[in-house]
Order: structure tokens, then sequence, then C-alpha cells
């Protein structure tokens, strides 16, 4: 694999760098006129032309979706000339001189062979279809089946009809527009050749994969419309879902490693709000697609849809982390923490799977010295993280401690430790002499680099806090000899029980666990803990009163070890 060419685009919904500054003329971006537009200071009708005038720059746009989103919503709220205006300009799209099929059935690509809008006219198969038109059918039908067929998200496509497909000289990638004629309820338009986009890592050439990737970028598009009719605060994510959908149905490509590291994303600047996540966003949810499962935004969209639309993003995750036995606190550090162990900061058993080809993350702050000492007050904007880098001297001696002061129930921490030998520890600060302390008696001496990561989980306000790296913080963990040397599960206790037990669990490196309840045919039951835990000893609670007595079986899973015990449920 090769890192793809930082390639500079001027992105179609990046995020607010600054969202107390007014929008300026020269550096509009669609996040700041949405979120004018929220704070009542432009009508629809002034945003959506303000939007237009975005997309209408000259230079190379991810995906207009948004502007089709926000027509939609509003249009109640935007004149009809100016409605018609626009459609007077998508209307040479109907004008295409042949149609094609995909192999599935499902989707009609119509394309032009000369003029502007023209697709690539090669044809090496020589069978009347430019190779091109086959490419996105190929791109179509291996969405749907992934995305549909496989991984269950809802089909946007109504049985016994087709998705129109089409293709157009844009300067951008694509989009998705609502259509009361269509079946579906939405057209898709194409990019009719990516001649002069970024570069990407596909093997079959960098045209190709951006045809890919735009398909599954746009298909998913498709997707949400049906599920959530481009309504509700969920349609502003509607970005950063469909570009994890690039990713998920094409992971070779890497077109979006183009829209990583700049000003509005998490490594390029983490104190940036993540909301709405955006396409730079992306990492921010692939995080939840690698560390829990490619079933988390299936079943995080199928809350959305059920709610009819009134469901925010956030409180989805939140539940769908909930229903797992995962804390969202912690899930969102443990995601902060993903992007700082990136770049060079990359450590092959932590972190992203490609983590490698990731942007060191512009972190706010480095240390190469243990001070010992509070800094000044820090601001850290809503729903946002502040990453420490902490470099210290050879010679540095003590434990490693990070702790910071704070009066705001809504920051956390979480502190990386990278060490000399290669190995990697993550821990969740706990509060501890009024202060949130991360104290696990690491020794500086065997430290190469920490990372101290402090969330906002406050979604509209800014809160503040000091910081410090201390040395001579006395640690709060027995001495090593009386850390577990083995991981194991205990026998539960009491035993037998009725409802409730404890099943211990002894940790004696920082590892992914996994700790489920089985009946006696071998079906599971009950998920109990499924994460990372830190070197340790923990009372993991059980309950299950609504199952019958009897025994069951209670099983242990790391990377290196599976092990088993039986319990008794006595009613």
């Amino acid at each position: 694999m090769k890192l793809a060419k930082n390639f500079l685009l001027i992105a179609c919904v990046f995020g607010l760098a600054n969202e107390s500054v007014e929008v300026q003329a020269q550096e509009k971006t669609v996040p700041q006129i949405l979120h004018t537009f929220e704070q009542g200071k432009m009508n629809a009708e002034q945003t959506y032309l303000e939007m237009r005038k975005v997309y209408e720059d000259g230079a190379i746009h991810k995906c207009i979706t948004p502007l089709h989103i926000f027509s939609h919503k509003y249009k109640s709220e935007i004149s009809e000339s100016v409605l018609l205006e626009q459609r007077k300009i998508d209307q040479h799209r109907k004008s295409a001189q042949a149609s094609f099929t995909s192999h599935s059935g499902k989707f009609v690509f119509t394309y032009e062979t000369t003029g502007s809008n023209a697709v690539p006219s090669a044809d090496n198969n020589s069978n009347g279809v430019p190779d091109f038109v086959e490419w996105a059918a190929t791109a179509a039908d291996s969405s749907y089946k992934l995305l549909v067929e496989i991984q269950g998200y809802t089909d946007p496509i109504p049985a016994d009809s087709t998705y129109d497909i089409s293709f157009e000289d844009m300067g951008f990638y694509g989009f998705v527009e609502p259509d009361n004629s269509a079946p579906s309820g939405t057209i898709m338009v194409i990019e009719n050749d990516f001649v002069g986009f970024p570069d990407n890592d596909d093997p079959d050439g960098t045209q190709r994969g951006a045809l890919r990737v735009t398909i599954a970028h746009e298909f998913k598009h498709a997707v949400q419309f049906v599920q959530n009719n481009f309504n509700g605060e969920a349609d502003n994510w509607a970005e950063m879902d469909a570009t994890l959908m690039e990713e998920v149905v094409y992971d070779n490509v890497n077109d979006y490693y183009n829209y990583l590291g700049g000003s509005g994303d998490i490594f390029g600047s983490p104190g940036v709000t993540v909301i709405p996540g955006s396409y730079e966003d992306v990492t921010w949810a692939l995080y939840f697609h690698e560390k829990i499962g490619s079933d988390f935004w299936v079943n995080a969209w199928d809350r959305i849809e059920t709610s009819n639309s009134t469901l925010d993003m956030l409180d989805a995750v939140e539940q769908e982390l909930t229903s797992r036995g995962l804390d969202f606190t912690e899930s969102l550090l443990e995601l902060y923490t993903w992007h700082f162990v990136s770049g060079t900061y990359n450590n092959s058993t932590f972190g992203f799977n490609e983590s490698l080809f990731y942007p060191t993350p512009s972190v706010q702050r480095t240390e190469t010295q243990v001070t010992d000492q509070f800094s000044a007050d820090i601001n850290l904007g809503r729903f946002a993280s502040y990453m420490l880098n902490v470099k210290p001297p050879a010679n540095e001696t003590g434990d490693v401690s990070v702790l910071i002061d704070t009066e705001s129930a809504n920051l956390s921490m979480a502190v990386v430790g990278l060490f000399n030998d290669g190995t990697v520890a993550f821990e969740y600060a706990e509060s501890e002499s009024g202060f949130i302390v991360v104290n696990e008696g690491w020794k500086w001496a065997d430290i190469e680099r920490v990372g101290a990561i402090v969330l906002n989980e406050n979604r509209t306000l800014s809160q503040s806090f000091k910081i410090k790296v201390s040395n001579t913080f006395p640690t709060s963990i027995p001495i090593d000899d009386e850390k577990p040397v083995t991981t194991e599960i205990k026998q539960n206790y009491p035993n037998p029980f009725n409802p409730s037990t404890t099943i211990p669990v002894s940790v004696s490196e920082f590892q992914k666990v996994e700790v489920d309840i089985y009946d006696i045919t071998g079906r599971l039951v009950q998920s109990v803990f499924n994460g990372n835990l830190g070197t340790g000893n923990y009372n993991l609670p059980v309950n299950l009163e609504n199952l019958a007595s009897g025994v069951y079986m209670y099983r242990l899973k790391t990377n290196d070890k599976v092990q088993i015990k039986r319990m008794t449920l006595l009613k």
C-alpha cells in the first residue's frame, strides 16, 4: 500500500475552525454558512445561494449532496425562481445518448458519447459499452451487495424497479438529489471522467479508484434518504457517513487520505468540534467500524430511522454503545487516542488499522521537560479534544502522572504511553485528590512518548481546565508484585446465584478482553464486556434475571487465550 498524495482540495463540508468568527467572503465554507443560518443570521434562500457560490468556485469538491439536502429540507422557504434556475443548470443531463443496465439489473446508467459530458470512449472488450460505464455498473452492484445484502442497510431501491445514475463534467466527484419521479426518491450523478482528480491507491489506477469510491459514497446517500428523508439532525452527518462507506466497500482505494490533516479535522486541529461530521471526519466514524464491528453503524442508523429522524446522531451513537455494554465517554476517549497514535506516533498494537498512513496529529502542546507545574487555564471548545504530547528527556526519573484541574463535569481524560521497548499502554483517568489523574506507576525512564487526551463532551459550550505532567505525584496503584501476573477469569461469586453475580477478571497487561455468557447448548445469551482493559483486577457485574434456572458457561477471550468456567442460576 502506498500513501496517496496530500492533494489539497477545498472541502464542500469543512469543519468549523473557529465557530465564533463571522462568515467572511474570502473564506466561506459550507459548515460556516450553515452555522450562520442556524444562528438565524441568514434566511434559507440566502443560505442556499451562498452554498451554491462555494460549489461553483471552480475548485474540485468531494460531493455537493449537502446542497440538494438543504434545498429539499427548505424548499418552501426558497423562491421557485431560484430553484428553477438550479433545475435549468441540471437539465442537460436529460439529453443522454445511451443507457446500460448493470449485471444485477438494479442500476440503469445513462451516458453521452460526444460533447462535454461524454464518458471516456475506451471499449477494450468491444461490446459497444464504454469501459468507464461498465466499471461504474460493477461498482454500483458491489456497493449494493455489501451495504444492503451483506451488512443490512435499508434498501433504497423498491422491488421491481431500478436506480438511475448519469454522468456529467462537473468538477466534483458526484451527488445525489431528491427526484419525485424516481422510484427510490433520488437519482445519482457522477463525474464523467475524473481527469485531473487527486491520486488514490487503487491498483487499477486513480480514475477507476475515484469512480469506485464515488459510487459507494453516493449510494450511501441514497440509503440515507430512504432512512430519514434527509430530515432531522442526522442528515448533517451525511458526508462523514457516506465517506466511511468508501473505506467499507473499497478498502484499498484510500481516496479519503486526501482529506485528512487539514484545519477542519481531528488530525489537523483536534480542538475543532466534530459536530456535525463531514468527510474529513471519516476517521471519527471509522473508529466504531474497526473497534466494534461493521454492524455498529447499521444499528445506529436503524435507530435514527425508527425514531422518524428525531434522534440526533450522537444520541444514536450513545444508545448503540450502551446497548453493547460500552461506556460513551470511554469510547470517545479511546477514539481520540487512536487519532493521537497515528502517523509517526503509530503503534502496530493500538489504534487504526492504517494509522501508519495517517497524518501525525497536530497536537495543541508538546512538552520536552517534565515541569511538575500546572499550565495556565486552557479553553477547550464544544465536543472537541485537547492533545498533549510529552517527549521526556532520556534522564527523566520518577513515575509518570498526568493531572487536570477543572470544575467541569464535562471533561475527562485518557493517557497513552508509548514505551521504549515498543509496547503501548492506555489508561482512563480517575478522580483522585481533587484532580482527574492518570497515575499507573509507569516509569519515565521507560517511556518514549506520552499522549494525554482531554475530551469536552459538552455539545454546545467550551470548558476550561489546567493540565500538569508530573514525576512526583504519589502512585495510587499497588506495588508491582501485587499486579496480576496472568490474565484469567476466576469463579463467579456468589455461586449459585439469583439473579445477580460477579465475575472477577485479572488482566496482566493492556489488551482486548471479551467476556460472554453461554447456555449449556453453546448459545450466546449475554455479552458482559467487550473492550480494552489495562493491568488490574476487575469485578464484572452480571444479571440473568430474564433467563431460566440452570447451568451456564462464561468465557474469557483475549488475543492469545480462551478460558471457560461454569456458573449456576437458581431461581
